[in-house]
């Protein structure tokens, strides 16, 4: 059982830390930041190669002396403006108002309605979309919608949402009030189809909306009449359908009624509107671009930040400040209970922001550089036909020759520079003797009950000098809690998992304390009972990161320089491949708004490194009579090109059998594998890498004499950051160049084969989105396999 006094201890932590939160009264936590004595009104903040720029909708009459609204209307433009040097850059449109922007995987969309010819100013019934890769060239504007009848199309607003696009517009259709909004779906950008019944604002004013997807829920800024006077507020949706309005006393951002002199307005009027509120996440602030003014002749531009990122901003407005709550984790938003690492706690009560990176961290740059990993899936499941969901008796597990060393120098036989073992697995089998429960290695035959798994792996580990690693399961089906299996944020929780968190941490507090430094903790996604998507089954609402988040401060606090796999804080993510696979062109970087692209939450952003696993055999468990499913070497060297050296890490599984010895058949094979990666980078050709004298653009490697070539590996020096956005590799051949070998990402590693070219040289020439590009190596070889 759990030591009593640790436990009270540790349950009075929660419920003071969740106490501080329910007496706290509501407070707007967005900052203005100042006036930029501009009259825009509607515009668009957004990030594009890890810059800010600003979209803006510029009408034509503000630059005219003495002109009214609406004239030369046809030459207003939608602009893009780079906000740190404060150029324009291009103009995506003109003969168009109400744009805005949307960024997906490396291409900015603007949408905007097209004032078409020979129509009364702002009688839009088209919205035109272009794009384009570069900011400078934007393709043939083409029409996305078209309005129905007598309608009118007036602001828009565009995001990525679970797994669809999703476009609101205004429109004046007579059927509701002005201004309501509609909302809309497609899975390419131009193909748009209504949502049935998905409508905001039927029964009030509403105007000027921006549209985000945060944590599964849609939000939505939008503009709240009161006496003669307009602020934003902001409402949510799960399905655009049923919305959830914040409390009337909290407006997003409202005006500020002593303000006077205003652009292009009479001077003695002061401020009653605020409105167009936009906002985008940069630099770990979220962006806020609002106009005040009077809803007449212009706006007055103004600019507001928030020290967060924007679903923390967002769940702020919702969160309910009166209520006491009595148990964990009735509450949501980013609660962290206990264990609070010092550089991480704030004085206010709150917990503080995941901060958004852009290079690894020393313990991230760490892990990417070991890059090959071991596996070890080892416990009752090997005993059961490899049934990881069952749970046998206890006294299942009797290895008889148990050889941990015998694990290590398998794992190094094929390069691996870290072992990650299953301590615990989905059934709940502890292989250390654990205070918490008797379902572990204390009720095993082996070593009469007093043997510990987990310690002879680390003891030989440290004899071999490979780094630790630790696999802890969320989900524990001898306790009775997990989630279900479900898809990403549709899962539920399954069993009490108020009862069961202490538990959790006071066995993840065992491992993290008794066996010396930690260097990789293994998070799995499936049946996490702390997962960031976990709901309440009855009420269907999201439980919140409190105890994902709480789980991580622990780590951080206990072993500071091991990285995380999984949880709602993740240091490393997975590839989406359990065939040891990885996409290309691979990012580091995971944007605000791709989380859920990229198997984190969405709560998640900055450099996070992706990783891929491979189990050898049909099942990550040791079956009998399963030799004859290993991977062969072919299929394992093409498995490690395409993650390694795809810029991806690489873990490699193995599995002890009910001896406690990986089968001879597997030491074997993985042996083969490790040979065949030495002799093919046995013997580099030649080998350059960038110079700080040297224009860091271009490389090249002289032969001096014709060589064949047919290999290349390419390395970023990634502890700055990741920069390369193309690369190209070209040979000299009858005295002039010939491409070779082209690519796009590099970062950590990138493996190349092309066709077999003779040459006296090479050159290589890449492009990215600053000076800050560095090529740490760049080595071509002759591959005869």
């Amino acid at each position: 059982m759990i030591n009593s006094t640790k436990l009270f201890n540790f349950l009075m932590a929660c419920l003071i830390s969740c106490n501080v939160l329910a007496q706290t009264p509501f407070e707007n936590p967005i900052k203005k930041q100042g006036r930029l004595n501009s009259p825009l009104v509607e515009t668009s903040p957004f990030v594009f190669q890890n810059k800010l720029y600003l979209l803006e909708n510029n009408q034509h009459f503000w630059d005219v002396e003495g002109a009214k609204p609406g004239e030369y209307f046809h030459e207003d433009e939608i602009r893009i403006r780079d906000l740190e040097s404060g150029k324009l850059i291009s103009v995506p449109l003109k003969n168009h108002g109400f744009g805005t922007v949307l960024t997906w995987k490396g291409i900015v969309y603007v949408f905007a309605g097209n004032y078409g010819k020979e129509k009364p100013w702002r009688q839009m019934t088209e919205i035109t979309m272009t794009s384009s890769k570069d900011l400078k060239n934007w393709s043939k504007p083409r029409t996305v919608l078209k309005a129905s009848g007598q309608e009118f199309f007036f602001n828009t607003a565009v995001c990525r949402g679970k797994d669809k696009f999703i476009l609101l517009y205004e429109t004046n259709d007579p059927y509701w009030k002005p201004f309501t909004f509609r909302y809309l779906e497609s899975t390419d950008l131009i193909n748009w189809k209504e949502i049935p019944d998905a409508i905001y604002g039927t029964n009030k004013y509403v105007g000027g909306p921006a549209l985000y997807y945060e944590g599964g829920w849609y939000y939505t800024l939008y503009l709240e009449a009161l006496n003669k006077s307009w602020e934003t507020h902001i409402t949510r949706s799960k399905e655009l359908i049923q919305w959830e309005d914040a409390p009337k006393d909290r407006p997003f951002v409202t005006f500020d009624p002593t303000h006077f002199n205003m652009p292009l307005t009479d001077p003695k009027i002061s401020e009653n509107n605020v409105s167009d509120v936009e906002l985008c996440y940069f630099n770990g602030k979220t962006i806020l671009y609002f106009t005040g003014g009077n809803q007449q002749i212009a706006g007055d531009l103004q600019r507001a930040t928030y020290e967060g990122t924007p679903k923390q901003l967002f769940e702020h407005f919702f969160e309910d400040s009166e209520r006491n709550m009595e148990s964990p984790p009735e509450h949501k938003g980013n609660w962290t209970p206990v264990l609070t690492a010092p550089q991480e706690q704030t004085m206010n009560g709150k917990s503080p922001t995941f901060e958004v990176t852009n290079k690894p961290s020393p313990q991230q740059l760490s892990f990417q550089e070991r890059q090959l990993g071991a596996f070890i899936h080892y416990g009752p499941a090997a005993y059961i036909e490899s049934d990881m969901m069952s749970v046998p008796a206890a006294d299942v597990f009797n290895p008889s020759q148990l050889d941990a060393e015998q694990w290590v120098k398998t794992a190094k036989s094929f390069g691996a520079k870290h072992i990650v073992l299953t301590a615990k697995h989905h059934n709940g089998y502890c292989l250390w003797p654990t205070e918490t429960t008797d379902y572990s290695i204390k009720k095993s035959p082996w070593k009469k009950g007093k043997g510990d798994v987990v310690a002879e792996f680390v003891k030989a580990c440290r004899k071999y000098d490979i780094k630790v690693g630790l696999y802890v399961s969320g989900g524990d089906k001898h306790f009775g809690c997990s989630s279900t299996p479900d898809p990403q944020g549709e899962r539920k929780i399954v069993g009490d998992i108020h009862r069961y968190f202490p538990v959790f941490m006071e066995q993840l507090r065992e491992l993290l304390t008794n066996y010396g430094e930690i260097s990789y903790l293994w998070f799995d996604g499936a049946y996490d009972p702390f997962g960031w998507d976990i709901m309440d089954p009855k009420t269907m609402q999201p439980l919140g990161t409190a105890y994902g988040d709480a789980i991580h401060s622990m780590v951080k606090h206990l072993q500071p320089n091991a990285v995380i796999m999984g949880g709602t804080k993740p240091d490393v993510r997975w590839s989406g491949s359990e065939q040891g696979w990885a996409a290309y062109p691979l990012e580091n970087i995971v944007r605000p708004g791709e989380g859920l692209e990229m198997w984190v939450g969405p709560q998640n952003a900055g450099w996070i490194p992706a990783e891929a696993n491979l189990h050898t055999r049909s099942t990550w468990f040791w079956t009998p009579d399963s030799d004859k499913t290993l991977r062969d070497i072919p299929f394992l060297k093409n498995v490690y090109f395409e993650t390694i050296g795809r810029g991806a890490n690489l873990l490699v599984n193995m599995t002890p059998d009910t001896t406690g010895l990986i089968p001879e058949a597997e030491v074997k094979r993985l042996s083969e594998f490790g040979k065949t990666l030495e002799e093919t980078f046995a013997k580099p050709l030649g080998s350059t890498s960038s110079k700080d004298d040297q224009p860091n653009n271009q490389l090249v490697i002289d032969f001096h004499k014709k060589q064949k070539v047919n290999l290349l590996i390419l390395e970023e020096d990634i502890q700055h950051g990741q920069y390369i956005d193309t690369y190209k590799v070209e040979a000299y051949v009858d005295r002039q160049w010939k491409t070779i070998a082209e690519g796009q990402s590099i970062g950590r590693k990138r493996i190349q084969t092309f066709p077999v070219a003779k040459t006296s040289k090479l050159r290589l020439t890449i492009e990215g989105k600053d000076e800050r590009m560095f090529i740490k190596n760049f080595t071509v070889y002759f591959s005869v396999k």
